[in-house]
């Protein structure tokens, strides 16, 4: 079936897109097959879920998964996932996927959705349910309600408003069992990591007592893979030397790390000392000095030679950027530096960047996050909170670029799944 006349792929694309039927018979008989796959390759995987819709060799075709994976290699900017708290978001939404290019949609759940699979029946009953953490392309969600706190582990990709992979273990490990009343789940911690030895997914959760919340509680969960999580068994870990700070935190393939609340006379002048803990082994390995304290320019004071006021220290986050760990610091409003951890065994980190920010920071209103530095040396900012948004900073111009609005958002990170394994929009 060789065409008679060139045919453009930007002509065909805007045809498959207006008027997907009659573009069936257009190709059937202008295009072969292997121009047909190529062209539809090359589409964004929004249009391509909705032409599945056209006919069912292309439903077959496109929702098979060695044309996700084919399609996944060619367009490799990431997806975004925006977390929600069902009592604040717009209609119950508990969490949206977005394109980072056009900043389009591509999957919104509701509650009510994500509550028919495992757990259903608490979860719909459930008084408040937010996104605690995204990561390994699953979304980790806690609900409260009269029954008291559950979590579990969503799966954009199961589509369909069945999208609950694992309900996990409710309570506490039998270990901590006499602190049931004790717990304050407002301050849980909850973090999805894998490791890549044995391609185990693993959780560890870190909990507050109420009312004196100076102690915490650590356990963590082995998920079964492929499993409903059922057999799962929540079991404590072993305790830190000293508290880890629950405000933020990053995932590393196997190890979690956090800010601790350990201070070194003589070397931490700021308050940036980081704790970790190992997935694999399930032990909690030596803590080390952050990039401010490592200066050697504030090993005595500050970059004038004045002491180190606490009222100075700024805001210090955590944050998972292309495979490697980054302490952001805002002293000021406008400005926030990024220091990568180069070698964690020397505790040698390096500011690669300076942001400077055009918003207005007020009484913690939003929390700028980075989440990726693209190929170009761009870097994808988060700003979360009551008027979330995203949005691309450009270091060479020291300027943003409005990507998307999110709306009132809890938690934002990026979802390395695949758009064509999303289905299509709502639920």
């Amino acid at each position: 079936m060789a065409s008679s006349k060139p045919c453009s792929a930007g002509r065909v694309r805007d045809e498959l897109v207006a008027d997907s039927r009659a573009v069936v018979v257009t190709l059937s008989g202008a295009l072969p097959l292997d121009a047909v796959y190529e062209i539809l390759l090359r589409l964004p995987g929004k249009d391509l879920c909705r032409l599945r819709a056209v006919c069912r060799p292309w439903r077959s075709l496109l929702s098979a998964p060695a044309f996700a994976a084919a399609h996944a290699a060619r367009h490799r900017h990431p997806l975004i996932v925006a977390g929600y708290a069902t009592r604040t978001s717009r209609g119950g939404v508990l969490y949206a996927i977005l394109d980072l290019v056009s900043g389009r949609v591509v999957v919104r759940r509701r509650v009510h959705a994500a509550a028919a699979g495992a757990g259903a029946g608490e979860m719909a009953a459930a008084e408040n349910e937010w996104v605690a953490s995204t990561g390994l392309g699953l979304v980790c969600a806690v609900a409260e309600g009269a029954s008291g706190v559950s979590c579990r582990l969503l799966d954009p990709a199961a589509g369909g408003g069945a999208d609950a992979r694992a309900q996990l273990p409710r309570g506490l490990a039998e270990e901590h069992a006499a602190h049931e009343r004790e717990i304050s789940h407002h301050a849980a911690m909850v973090a999805l990591g894998e490791v890549a030895a044995t391609g185990e997914h693993k959780v560890l959760r870190v909990l507050h007592l109420f009312p004196d919340m100076s102690r915490q509680l650590y356990e963590i969960i082995t998920l079964e893979i492929g499993g409903t999580g059922s057999r799962s068994r929540r079991r404590k870990t072993v305790d830190p030397t000293h508290n880890v700070q629950l405000g933020t935190w990053a995932v590393i393939d196997s190890i979690v790390y956090f800010f601790s609340s350990e201070f070194v006379e003589g070397q931490d002048v700021m308050p940036d000392r980081i704790a970790s803990f190992d997935l694999e082994t399930e032990e909690w390995r030596p803590t080390m000095r952050g990039p401010v304290s490592s200066s050697s320019t504030l090993a005595a004071g500050d970059v004038d030679g004045d002491p180190i006021n606490h009222l100075d220290w700024g805001e210090f986050s955590l944050a998972a950027m292309n495979g490697g760990l980054v302490v952001t610091h805002r002293k000021i409003a406008s400005s926030m530096d990024l220091w990568f951890l180069m070698d964690s065994e020397k505790g040698l980190w390096v500011k690669k960047h300076v942001l400077q920010l055009s918003i207005r920071y007020q009484h913690g209103e939003h929390t700028v996050r980075p989440l990726l530095v693209l190929d170009d040396g761009r870097i994808v900012l988060a700003h979360i909170g009551n008027r979330g948004s995203l949005k691309i900073y450009d270091p060479r111009t020291s300027s943003s670029t409005d990507v998307a609005e999110l709306g009132p958002c809890v938690t934002v990170g990026l979802y390395n799944g695949s758009v064509l394994s999303l289905g299509n929009g709502a639920s």
